[in-house]
Formats: C-alpha cells, structure tokens, sequence
C-alpha cells in the first residue's frame, strides 16, 4: 500500500490541534486509506485511538448523534477518534462538535458534498481544517506498479 506522505505531512501538523480534521473528496480516491495511516502512524506513537468505519451498518448501526458520542467516550483513555464516512450518522455534526469539546482529536471523512456544505462550514466556522483528497498521480501509479511488481511504461 503506497503511504500518500504529500497528504499525510500536511495533515501531521494537526495531529494535536483541537480542530477537526475533514478528509473529503471524490469517491475512491483513498479518503479512507490515508485516515488507516495516520491512524496506524499515531498509535506507533503509543497513543490510544477510536476508529469507527461508519459505512458498515452492520457494526456500527449509531441511530443518533448521542449514540456515537456515548461510544466513542466509553474508550477509555483514547486522545484521537477517527470517523470514516460520518455523514452516514444522522445530526452528525451534533457529534463532531461534543467530540471537540470533549479534549479528542478528532479526524472525520466523508462526502465532499455532506462535509463542506455551507450549513456545516457556518455552524463549525473557524473549529475545522479541510484537506482535500485526489486519485493517484502519475508518479503514484508508478510507485504502486513497481510495488506490486508490474511494468508502468506510457505506450
């Protein structure tokens, strides 16, 4: 798997901010494969992490805002919560904001179109940094070719 270091060193610098981190865009472009990273990154430091894939409905089936804060809060002694595909929660704004009262850091990902909504941006003004996420690169494709041991050559 290619660690996407130009994304992942821009959002470092947040690791600790109480800010919350939105990872957004375009279907499939690695949203949720960078959030595994840093995820994976910060508990080799020793810290203790939340993540919750909310896409599957089967494992974390929260019905409320409430719910998912009360889940996330029960972890005792994580300093980060990760949400994969949080507007998949309803009100999940409400949990966004309880979460970064609570002192966690909070890292989210989702739909472009969910997560940058003008409502949202207003009701978090200034309590969020966005990094937008695009496809591979040429230089990317190339690099995960040779990963996998596949000639990559234009033509």
């Amino acid at each position: 798997m290619i660690k996407r270091e130009k994304y992942i060193a821009s959002i470092r610098e947040f690791y600790n901010s109480d800010l919350i981190k939105i990872i957004t865009g375009i279907r499939r472009c690695g949203k949720s494969v960078i959030l595994g990273q840093i995820k994976d990154e910060i508990e080799q430091s020793g810290a203790k992490c939340v993540y919750l894939n909310l896409e599957d409905r089967y494992e974390n089936n929260f019905a409320s805002a409430n719910e998912l804060v009360e889940c996330v809060l029960k972890t005792k002694g994580a300093k980060y919560v990760f949400l994969d595909e949080i507007q998949n929660i309803p009100n999940w704004q409400e949990a966004c904001k309880t979460i970064r009262l609570k002192g966690l850091s909070l890292f989210i990902t989702g739909s472009n179109s969910k997560l940058l909504s003008s409502e949202f941006a207003k009701e978090l003004s200034g309590r969020f940094v966005s990094f937008n996420i695009r496809p591979f690169v040429y230089k990317e494709l190339k690099e995960y070719a040779n990963e996998l041991g596949k000639d990559f050559s234009l033509g």
